[in-house]
């Protein structure tokens, strides 16, 4: 659970579709309606040229193409912005009648890289319909950051029925959604495989796997299985494919190798390096605020000082560099000279990021739109959406090659903006393994992170772990402190509270133990250069209805007062705050 930006309610009109709204990052905001959706035709939807077609050949088993159409931005009326510009592809089996609709049988996770589809076992005898729909992130007003997404599409129904997989050829399957990298230090792995081509008149199918030449075992009915951990060097993953008509056999080779040594932060004239300690000067939980709500920042000096804090939390992309500077030379502290910025990045996908537009050959570049944004992030790494914000992707986390180019820039933005750290949201995506579409597991997130955490302190800023407690024993020495949501309402913010709970391979132990799964394993963490322990922000949502206000009458462990008692007082306890969940700075009751 984390917050972001929520979007206004959708205005459909025949092929496109106009949304418009004011951004309010929140843990599950839903969708606002707004009257702005009406000023929507002053955008123009996405152009396209050409016509749509289904290319290749229509049988099981063989490969098809969405060719024909292509796709640009149209020239945007004076004082608005393209932030990013999107083509999905989504395939479709039909009755012969072209009614009756379903999900291709051979769909994947990743809609942006969706061009070209295997035609599956399961579309036989029907036809396939495929839909392309190019979308437009706009902002139609800087100040307050208000854009509008503006969608347009385009489908074409095959004219024929895809016919069967060749009789007496042997049946196939391939890899689906994904293959670690040819080296990585993840020592666990999920591999996920397509139904198999077959022709049912050559008899059953039957599949099986093995790992390193071991012996053959039954592929499970859901066609994914998991290697359990592995030792460095070189492995292999086969899987063998049979019937009547023979047998195939499809294998994966890769390279485990040691993660990468926790780097220490690069001190320079501009980042000397602030490591957020645990305690501030009064011996108490350093305060902070979090207000990645807001596209300016509000300072919280409060009647003489009292709600001022140490530590603000604010968005990467929407602070500018002179508000970071104000931040750190001429707002007031609680107990610092001047309050600390923290950068908060997500590691998910936002369509509304400037940095957004998938990288794919069909991204337009036309004289409408030269230098269309982004180009960060690869379309094959865009998976499942984050459930409940349809404009919010997962991310292959495998695909640490391809992604490096985005965390370089999002983490250098950082850098000459001149923030003290960074907050890394969306870690946990492993949790559960089919979150993403891509069966990631805590090893793929382990790879990931490390090489993230060693780039923010090369950058010479110091790093943030957010949630994912079944980690944060692990994430403790790459590091310098947390970010945790809602851990009182779910009784789980110590390591007490998760003494013997089992998970991915990981039993949690007790604070002293080897894999101490609550917060207070950063608390307890003393280094040379946080001698009081590392900081943790926690934050309670007025939302959750859990929480009282201060002053307000309620059951006792709901009280205001019981919450600081149990979160902010023990000797290891976090700067926690109750937060509305729009994180807009309207609501702010810090502990004590």
């Amino acid at each position: 659970m984390r917050c972001r930006l929520a979007r206004a309610a959708t205005v459909l009109v025949t092929l496109v579709s106009l949304g418009a709204g004011v951004p309010a990052p929140a843990s599950r905001a839903a969708p606002v309606a707004s009257a702005a959706a009406s000023a929507g035709s002053r955008v123009p939807p996405p152009g396209h040229r050409g016509v749509l077609r289904v290319s290749g050949v229509l049988r099981d088993g063989a490969v098809v193409t969405a060719t024909g159409l292509s796709w640009y931005a149209p020239r945007l009326p004076r004082g608005m912005t393209l932030l990013s510009f999107e083509v999905a592809y989504s395939w479709q089996s039909c009755a012969p009648s072209g009614q009756h609709c379903t999900s291709g049988a051979d769909s994947t996770a990743t809609p942006f890289a969706a061009r070209s589809y295997v035609v599956g076992h399961a579309d036989t005898g029907r036809r396939l319909l495929v839909t392309e729909t190019a979308s437009e992130v706009v902002e139609t007003q800087r100040s307050t950051f208000t854009f509008q997404v503006i969608r347009r599409s385009v489908s074409r129904l095959a004219t024929v029925a895809v016919r069967a997989y060749p009789r007496h050829e042997p049946p196939v399957t391939a890899f689906v959604n994904g293959t670690p990298e040819r080296r990585t230090a993840s020592a666990e792995e999920y591999f996920q495989v397509a139904a198999p081509h077959e022709n049912t008149a050559d008899g059953r199918v039957a599949q099986w796997y093995r790992i390193d030449g071991g012996q053959w075992r039954p592929l499970p009915g859901s066609r994914v299985f998991y290697t359990g951990q592995l030792a460095v060097g070189p492995h292999q993953v086969a899987v063998r494919t049979a019937n009547r008509a023979g047998a195939t056999e499809i294998s994966f080779g890769w390279q485990v190798v040691p993660p990468p040594p926790p780097v220490a932060c690069r001190p320079s004239a501009r980042h000397p390096c602030w490591y957020p300690p645990h305690l501030n000067s009064d011996h108490r939980p350093m305060r902070w605020d979090w207000q990645i709500g807001r596209v300016t920042p509000l300072q919280r000096p409060g009647p003489k000082g009292r709600s001022a804090v140490d530590i603000y939390d604010i968005d990467g992309f929407l602070t500018t560099q002179a508000e970071v500077r104000a931040i750190r030379t001429t707002w007031q502290a609680s107990t610092l000279r001047h309050p600390r910025t923290v950068c908060y990045l997500d590691l998910a996908w936002e369509d509304y990021r400037p940095d957004a537009t998938p990288e794919t050959p069909e991204t337009p570049e036309t004289p409408e739109t030269p230098g269309v944004p982004g180009g960060y992030f690869p379309a094959a790494a865009l998976g499942a959406v984050y459930y409940g914000y349809p404009e919010e992707r997962w991310v292959d986390l495998r695909q640490l090659d391809a992604l490096k180019p985005m965390l370089r820039e999002r983490i250098g933005m950082c850098a000459r903006k001149g923030f003290d750290a960074v907050e890394l949201d969306d870690i946990d995506s492993f949790d559960p393994p089919s979150t993403t579409g891509f069966r990631l597991t805590p090893g793929d997130a382990e790879n990931f992170l490390a090489y993230a955490f060693n780039e923010i302190h090369l950058a010479g800023m110091t790093a943030l772990w957010k949630n994912s407690p079944y980690l944060s024993w692990w994430g403790r020495q790459y590091a310098d402190g947390a970010v945790v949501e809602e851990c009182y309402l779910n009784h789980a913010c110590f390591a007490a509270q998760f003494q013997g709970s089992r998970q991915y391979g990981i039993t949690c132990t007790g604070l002293r133990g080897g894999t101490p799964c609550g917060w207070d394993d950063f608390t307890a963490d003393v280094t040379r250069q946080q001698p009081t322990g590392k900081w943790v922000g926690e934050a309670e949502y007025a939302e959750d209805d859990y929480v009282c206000n201060p002053g307000q009458r309620c059951p006792g462990p709901r009280t205001f007062g019981a919450f600081c008692r149990a979160v902010y007082s023990p000797p290891h306890g976090f700067a926690a705050v109750k937060f509305d969940v729009g994180l807009d700075g309207r609501m702010f009751y810090p502990c004590p």
